[in-house]
């Protein structure tokens, strides 16, 4: 018997020895792996509203939450190694505690329970638009925060110590729903001195790899794109337009004992995109990004493809070389209908344009195997628990094709039956983006696709229809300050909870900016409206019993009534769910595409047969090109 024990000690000694070694050699730090994972993002600020649904992919790969859901939809330690509740007698106060883990951002500072705390104090800051402020409406204090009337000082976070974060609840509530709530990687932790030296030299943090660090298991190195007009003037060859992660070295390590690849295998991550790189492909002058990269994916240069359009999508999917993986994610498309406009205060009129849309029409003329919408929440979101869906419970709230006659009726029904309505749609490259490179690549916008299909069915309704396309900038003001009739938006969500798609358009719980005058004496409370300008006494109160209601059935009574409500009124309709597809080769291994619920793929283990020699010849090919130049 000691014979055998002393065997297995011995063994797990070799096996713990062996989990801390490393296959690099010598100064190697691992393999560079070039994919086309996501598109360009305008910002990584994980708490700002996005406007591009690949951002999310990015976010989970650059921060990390308290929390996150596995692909059973569990509750599972992220940033957070255990959580707990505790009544403080003395105070008669409901809190949880979060214990976390020793680990460092990016720039080798441990991350700290107080950087939790800023990021969420940020999101409940009056000035911040975000639409994830409800999700912490729990925390006593939050709401008054929002509103203006209170201050930081009366929110309930804490350090208790430097790993451990105390959050006290306004009333008791359930610790299991608040751990899966802050699951949402919006809710990451964020840097109060990098984000506070930025604001005061006028700079986005979260848009240069100079500025932004990360807490997850990738840092951004590199954000190439023209963002000035003066960037936009540089020469065309010596701008390479790419977005570079790279291993955060720093990620749970001990930097002095542990393998540099312990917890993440690959060493860098690069997307290019065809802005900078057509350059050295002439014959790809005048092509889309989607055919550029799809040709690049297929001549070898690199080993995954997640980014298509309707050309490129069937060309991979009728493929029987490759097999063209999907996956659902909880983000999707919708309008806003802005219900301060004088055809649109009648709730008859925006039923009927939502009646009147072929869901189904549009995601296959998009052609890039999305799912239409049949009701706000979508597919995969949970009901009472993981087990139940919230869609599949609540049925149906929309048809998937056009039904013309109920929204001739509905219109029949509305005060005003004609008139002119223009449909604002984003064009995701800023200014300067496309000054530079539209004579040299052909920008196949999928938003105006959208609208301009929409738009078909609204027509045929008697309304005379325009269309308005703006940059991210002036974009996210007209949103911002409610200046369209109707707009298309991405809702990019991160959550598995309902309530994150309901509550922003209930005031009280909307999220928006809020302008107060301190100066003021004596100045109210106050919130704004929903970007639909939309504005219910009762929806609000629905909104509010589902908040601080922390009983799953009663909470998901009260979210299914919202929905309702919410289709029946219809400020907004959703027209098609989000899916994430992705071809890769046969080259690279040890990625996951099923290990979250969000359906975020999982790049950690990544490798890249023979990287050493498939590295030294890339490299080989970046020297020829600058020495040509």
């Amino acid at each position: 018997m000691k014979k055998f024990l002393s065997l297995a000690l011995c063994l797990m000694f070799c096996f713990l020895a062996l989990a801390g070694c490393s296959s690099l050699k010598d100064d190697e730090k691992g393999a560079s792996i070039r994919m086309y994972f996501a598109e360009y993002p305008q910002t990584l600020d994980p708490a700002l509203v996005q406007l591009n649904s690949d951002t999310e992919q990015i976010l989970s790969m650059i921060f990390e939450p308290l929390t996150t859901l596995d692909e059973n939809g569990k509750v599972k330690p992220a940033l957070a190694t255990e959580w707990y509740y505790k009544y403080d007698e003395i105070y008669q106060q409901h809190k949880m505690y979060f214990q976390l883990k020793t680990t460092s951002w990016s720039d080798k500072r441990v991350v700290r329970a107080d950087d939790v705390i800023y990021a969420w104090r940020r999101i409940l800051l009056p000035e911040t638009d975000s639409p994830y402020a409800a999700l912490l409406y729990p925390i006593k204090g939050a709401r008054d925060v929002k509103s203006g009337i209170g201050t930081i000082d009366d929110l309930g976070l804490a350090a208790a110590s430097d790993t451990l974060l105390e959050v006290t609840f306004e009333n008791y509530y359930d610790i299991d729903l608040f751990a899966e709530i802050v699951s949402n990687i919006h809710l990451a932790p964020c840097r109060e001195d990098i984000v506070t030296r930025c604001e005061k030299d006028g700079t986005d943090w979260a848009a240069s790899a100079t500025d932004i660090v990360c807490n997850g298991k990738f840092k951004v190195q590199t954000m190439d794109m023209p963002r000035t007009l003066s960037e936009a003037e540089k020469d065309f060859d010596n701008f390479s337009c790419r977005l570079m992660l790279e291993r955060n070295s720093f990620y749970m390590r001990n930097d002095e004992d542990d393998a540099l690849d312990k917890y993440v295998l690959p060493y860098r991550i690069t997307c290019c995109f065809a802005e900078g790189q057509v350059a050295y492909y002439p014959d790809e002058k005048g092509s889309t990004q989607e055919a550029f990269q799809a040709k690049r994916f297929l001549a070898g240069e690199q080993y995954l493809l997640a980014g298509f359009n309707a050309e490129t999508y069937k060309y991979f999917a009728d493929s029987k070389k490759y097999d063209l993986e999907t996956m659902r994610t909880l983000n999707g498309y919708a309008f806003y209908f802005n219900n301060g406009n004088e055809i649109l205060s009648d709730a008859n009129a925006r039923k009927a344009l939502s009646a009147a849309l072929d869901r189904k029409g549009i995601t296959d003329y998009i052609g890039v195997g999305n799912t239409p919408a049949t009701g706000w929440v979508p597919t995969g979101v949970f009901n009472t628990d993981r087990k139940s869906d919230f869609r599949k419970t609540g049925g149906d709230k929309y048809s998937t094709g056009s039904d013309m006659d109920n929204a001739r009726s509905l219109l029949d029904s509305a005060a005003k039956k004609s008139g002119t309505l223009t449909v604002t749609y984003l064009i995701p490259q800023n200014v300067e983006t496309l000054s530079k490179y539209q004579r040299s690549l052909t920008y196949d916008n999928v938003y105006e696709n959208i609208a301009k299909k929409a738009g078909e069915y609204w027509e045929s309704l008697g309304f005379t229809i325009k269309y308005r396309g703006l940059n991210p900038a002036d974009f996210l003001k007209a949103l911002y300050t409610r200046d369209y009739d109707i707009i298309g938006v991405n809702i990019i969500s991160g959550s598995a909870d309902a309530l994150t798609y309901l509550a922003p358009f209930a005031k009280e719980f909307s999220g928006a900016s809020v302008s107060i005058d301190y100066t003021a004496s004596d100045f109210p409370e106050t919130f704004n409206t929903h970007y639909t300008n939309f504005d219910n006494a009762e929806y609000s109160e629905i909104i509010k019993t589902a908040v601080y209601e922390s009983d799953r059935a009663k909470r998901a009574e009260a979210l299914h009534k919202a929905e309702d409500m919410l289709t029946d009124l219809c400020p907004a309709t959703m027209v098609f769910w989000y899916n994430r597809s992705y071809v890769a080769s046969g080259e690279i291994g040890g990625y996951d595409d099923d290990a979250s619920w969000f359906g975020y793929i999982d790049y950690t283990d990544l490798k890249l047969s023979d990287w050493r020699d498939v590295n030294s010849k890339e490299q080989s090919i970046e020297e020829e090109r600058a020495n040509a130049k």
